[in-house]
């Protein structure tokens, strides 16, 4: 909200619309670690209940976290020729194309430092010390800050605003890392060998399938927007999606890391049978998230003009029909979050899998159709309803009619 009008004011709209992209870049590369370390949380969770410790888990981890350093370093090389053909096969009025490539491989190669230290995080989650991961976060998101802001004032450059956007909390993240595998000990097997790593954790892949599904349904139905806009219209379409975005984004923020947090718990009740404290906390979340979210959405579409005018700087103008439908999905994507960690907890991987390809074969193609015929405010109305219509109801339909059925089982 502060960065945003200040690199429209200090860059330009193209330049602000080039930072956007590159920052969406962990969007883009859809499940950089193949599923796995979301494929960890339960399983963690189980031997962490049994145990209630780790500690002969360090080498198995470790394992993991260094065939993600592999898995890493094949996403930047994949990546590096998808940029340059998605780059120079399109290139954009205003902006030379070298620089477009070099600012959005800027932000693949920082992205990709992080994929490994993310498993720590998943660890921490399922043993329900989330909290420890995003305090390092948040020491990231902080630096970032206070860096961009220096950029932005003193040294205005987009290549250093990217670099400053993105790698302080990939720096904390390994930070973070560090800490909490001295926290495990010593080593305590043999040296690494990847065979052994994939003899162990064939429970973590069989779930990390799903996962994987489920981050590339993400990338077709919702992170690849702003790259379909850039390239089918334009990169000014791009940088007011972007805008128009930005005060919606900040609505979703802490009931995603609410009810992310809460998936082991989700998990703990399933597993003891404690269906009705279950229910009671899924209710609560769904219904508190709705409702804070559709208030706070009005009170920024009756603020829409001073807002936008301070976030575009007088520079683009905003359509107010497009706010409603942008708060509709806001909404929509934010209580999804949380149907889809219940449903991960409860091992219901598969029917949320084939609700998610469905629902992002079908905006995908819908959304193409309203770009190349129809134009940028018809694909906003299309994505809303997509999303509600095909991923937002069948997903609550399968959360509660799993509760409903957990129920059945109780005694009287």
């Amino acid at each position: 909200m502060i960065i945003t009008p200040l690199a429209i004011s200090r860059l330009g709209v193209l330049e602000y619309g080039l930072w956007a992209l590159a920052a969406l870049i962990p969007n883009l590369v859809s499940s950089p670690d193949f599923g796995i370390t979301y494929g960890v949380v339960n399983v963690m969770a189980r031997i962490h209940g049994e145990q209630g410790t780790l500690r002969h888990q360090r080498d198995r981890l470790v394992g993991l976290f260094r065939l993600l350093l592999y898995i890493a370093l094949g996403w930047t090389v994949v990546g590096s020729g998808l940029l340059a053909w998605y780059v120079f096969s399109t290139p954009q009025p205003g902006l030379p194309a070298a620089q477009t490539y070099l600012v959005l491989f800027t932000a693949l190669v920082i992205f990709a430092l992080g994929i490994a230290p993310s498993l720590w995080s998943r660890v921490q989650l399922a043993q329900e010390r989330g909290h420890e991961s995003l305090m390092w976060e948040g020491i990231g998101k902080l630096v970032s800050f206070g860096a961009s802001l220096a950029v932005l004032f003193f040294w205005p450059d987009l290549l250093l605003l990217v670099v400053v956007t993105l790698l302080p909390t990939v720096v904390t993240s390994l930070i973070n890392a560090q800490r909490y595998l001295r926290d495990l000990g010593p080593p305590q097997g043999p040296k690494w060998f990847l065979a052994r790593t994939v003899e162990e954790n064939k429970e973590i892949f069989k779930a990390s399938k799903y996962y994987f599904m489920f981050q590339v349904t993400f990338l077709l139905g919702t992170a690849v927007d702003p790259f379909l806009v850039n390239g089918l219209l334009s990169t000014r379409d791009a940088a007011y999606l972007t805008l128009i975005r930005r005060p919606f984004d900040v609505l979703p923020f802490a009931v995603t890391l609410f009810s992310t947090a809460l998936w082991p718990v989700f998990y703990r009740l399933n597993a003891t049978n404690q269906v009705r404290q279950l229910q009671g906390l899924l209710g609560k979340i769904v219904g508190g998230s709705a409702g804070m979210l559709l208030t706070l959405s009005v009170g920024i579409i009756a603020l829409a003009g001073p807002l936008y005018g301070f976030l575009t700087q007088g520079k683009l103008t905003i359509d107010a029909g497009d706010l409603v439908w942008i708060a509709l999905q806001t909404t929509a994507v934010t209580v999804i979050i949380v149907f889809n960690n219940y449903l991960s907890a409860v091992d219901l991987l598969s029917a949320q899998m084939w609700v998610q390809i469905v629902a992002s074969l079908v905006g995908l193609a819908a959304k193409v159709v309203a770009l190349q015929h129809y134009g940028l405010h018809v694909y906003i109305q299309v994505a809303a309803l997509t999303y509600v219509l095909f991923a937002l109801l069948p997903m609550a339909w399968l959360t509660f009619n799993h509760l409903r059925r957990r129920r059945a089982t109780l005694p009287v």
